[in-house]
């Protein structure tokens, strides 16, 4: 009898402990949710607005192939009408225009509404510039005009940014005269190419304050864009895209079932450029089909070099952050089939790494973090990042050309900050060799978001000191 009581009191007791464990867990996850419930399921209220019956947010995109084909978006009044996209071809010798109609669609947004209309221009060659203008019901816009890269396959020259998100629009639209002034007539880039949070959240107003930025930007150059977080919706447990940006940016339908113009690759004479949408990879089935669609599509490519762009790293620079499944799922595909350059945004720091042989050789895939958002976040001081840099806004120019990549990244000041380039070599043990030419380079660690109080200084000291063994460890 003796024995069964004592039995039952350890019963008992380890019910409570149990009960006491749930209940600490309970509170714990009560409390964090708490604290994390704007990130995790807030969004940005959306003001009332209207959409003007004047034509807007012109945006030019490419098809699947770069080299022929065109496609023009814009926006304008809340009832469909009639549109349509008139262009001629300067080179062909002769005057008459071509008419194409668009096509329409109503986009219904949690705070308005507005019509989104769409042409695609196709059989275009090599050097033709092309004059345009787009019409809907009464309403036309100026005449515009782009033109299609030289037919020599020797060099593709491309503008890359990282997270522009400017809630203000101040710095964004500084840094974008920046590029339209000085950087985008010298270097005279094919495209621009920007890595997602383009905006602060999917609301109209932080949209029209991108497309203020960009002014004619998008009109006369194409943009090839991943989607970012904060282009999406909280719904609960899930995320769903602001139906703005696909209205908007119409991509290449050669993506994985469910993800057609949000995952999708642009063929180059000499590179494959292939674009996720990883803020939607969520599910089991969503992962499966971009795991084996990225390997096919690096498989299948018959240029020399493949670059890969999205939104969240595979590793991560902003201090405390991780992501599971990039690391586990997607930069094994990214190293076994061959990518070479890898364009991510997000942690709003700067960072560059490149993979490693057996003998510690720098190799491919070479991975990089950019931003040129007035938001900035501390960075880690992981020895894997080759390169790294916080509180800074940065421009990327990329050159690819057949025997190697040119990675340069600027201070918006012109200032060269990083520079890699990936030589292809028909020797040795990897075809690919890495050269790392901004060693002799400063990193500058200007973060400074600690606060005033103590606590706060003390962490800036520690981050001071990380930096200064950083430095150390380097030169």
């Amino acid at each position: 009898m003796a024995t069964s009581r004592r039995g039952k009191k350890r019963t008992t007791r380890r019910r409570r402990i149990v009960s006491w464990a749930f209940l600490v867990v309970l509170i714990g996850l009560g409390i964090l949710t708490a604290v994390r419930w704007r990130a995790w399921f807030g969004n940005t209220p959306e003001s009332a607005y209207i959409t003007p019956e004047t034509i807007d947010r012109i945006t030019l995109t490419p098809g699947e192939h770069f080299g022929s084909e065109r496609t023009v978006s814009w926006r304008c009044g809340q009832e469909l009408q009639d549109a349509w996209l008139e262009y001629h071809v300067e080179q062909r010798g002769r005057s008459q225009w071509t008419s194409l109609p668009a096509d329409g669609k109503l986009v219904k947004t949690r705070a308005g509404q507005g019509c989104y209309y769409t042409a695609r221009i196709v059989g275009l060659k090599a050097g033709e510039r092309v004059r345009y203008m787009v019409r809907t019901g009464q309403a036309v816009s100026d005449t515009l005009q782009f033109v299609m890269p030289s037919g020599e396959e020797t060099l593709t020259r491309f503008l890359y940014l990282g997270d522009v998100q400017d809630p203000e629009g101040t710095l964004s639209r500084q840094m974008m005269q920046t590029l339209r002034d000085s950087v985008i007539p010298q270097a005279r880039p094919s495209f621009l190419a920007a890595a997602g949070d383009q905006i602060e959240g999917p609301t109209d107003a932080y949209w029209q304050i991108w497309y203020n930025a960009l002014g004619a930007i998008p009109t006369s150059m194409p943009m090839i864009l991943s989607t970012g977080n904060h282009e999406y919706l909280k719904r609960g447990l899930m995320r769903e895209l602001d139906p703005r940006w696909c209205a908007q940016h119409h991509y290449p339908m050669n993506g994985p079932t469910g993800f057609e113009g949000r995952t999708y690759y642009i063929d180059f004479p000499l590179m494959r450029f292939i674009v996720l949408d990883t803020t939607d990879i969520n599910d089991l089935m969503a992962v499966l089909r971009h795991r084996d669609w990225l390997a096919s599509v690096l498989r299948s490519s018959a240029q020399p070099w493949q670059v890969v762009m999205y939104h969240h790293a595979v590793k991560c620079v902003r201090q405390g952050r991780s992501n599971v499944l990039m690391a586990n799922f997607i930069k094994p595909i990214l190293e076994e089939y061959g990518a070479d350059l890898v364009l991510q945004g997000h942690d709003h720091a700067y960072s560059r790494i490149a993979a490693r042989s057996e003998s510690g050789s720098m190799q491919t895939p070479v991975y990089v973090i950019s931003t040129s958002s007035p938001k900035v976040y501390r960075n880690e001081f992981d020895p894997i990042h080759d390169r790294l840099g916080s509180g800074l806004q940065l421009y990327q120019l990329i050159d690819v050309s057949p025997n190697q990549i040119l990675y340069r990244s600027f201070l918006y000041g012109g200032e060269l900050y990083d520079q890699v380039v990936i030589h292809y070599t028909e020797t040795g043990p990897s075809p690919h060799v890495v050269e790392d030419r901004a060693q002799h380079i400063p990193e500058l660690f200007l973060f400074n978001a600690f606060g005033s109080s103590a606590k706060g200084q003390e962490k800036a000291k520690r981050y001071r000191e990380e930096a200064e063994r950083r430095v150390h460890h380097r030169y």
